[in-house]
């Protein structure tokens, strides 16, 4: 055998026997910690504006501010409720939808089947309209006006003629939208 294949053969063997005969092959690496960062979270407020300027308005179809407690609704009848709310969002990619939920009737003389509710409508306080999903922009006063239909299922057999009831609570809520991600 010439000096080369012999040569060739020694370090083959050697190699082998690192690898297999126990012994180590080293690989390098190298880890770092770098500093992250701080980050702080957002913010989600909803309260009603203070004072008579937050006093709900109730008008009829003809937009004439009405007492519930003295207005004798009929079939058909459409009232509006009209709400000055505060609201805060705050977050880079923060949106919110501003929704009101069915309201409950106190003494039972209607039920939730005889009065249909929308959803609000929203705007600012200098009347500009405001989408139903709410951003930072949109944060301040909102006036949110939902209507009241009343139907005409109160006119079979006049069940319902004098029929008394109170809304025991007109709730309004706002629901963080989660931010869309990229596919």
């Amino acid at each position: 055998m010439n000096k080369m294949a012999k040569g060739a053969l020694a370090i083959g063997v050697g190699a082998a026997l690192l690898l297999g005969g126990g012994g180590t092959l080293a690989v390098w690496n190298d880890t770092e910690t770098t500093a992250g960062g701080s980050i702080v979270a957002g913010d989600l407020q909803l309260t009603p504006v203070d004072g008579d300027a937050g006093k709900g308005i109730w008008t009829n179809a003809a937009g004439t501010e009405i007492k519930l407690a003295s207005y004798n609704v009929v079939p058909g009848d459409v009232l509006t409720y009209t709400q000055r709310l505060n609201v805060k969002l705050t977050g880079d990619l923060m949106t919110a939808k501003l929704t009101m939920t069915q309201p409950s009737f106190k003494n039972g003389g209607f039920s939730a089947e005889d009065v249909a509710v929308e959803a609000p409508t929203l705007k600012k306080a200098d009347g500009t309209a405001i989408p139903a999903i709410l951003t930072p922009s949109d944060s301040g006063d909102v006036i949110a006006s939902a209507k009241f239909t009343f139907n005409n299922r109160l006119n079979q057999a006049q069940s319902s003629v004098n029929a008394s009831a109170t809304f025991e609570e007109i709730s309004y809520k706002l629901d963080q939208q989660a931010p869309a991600t990229k596919p």
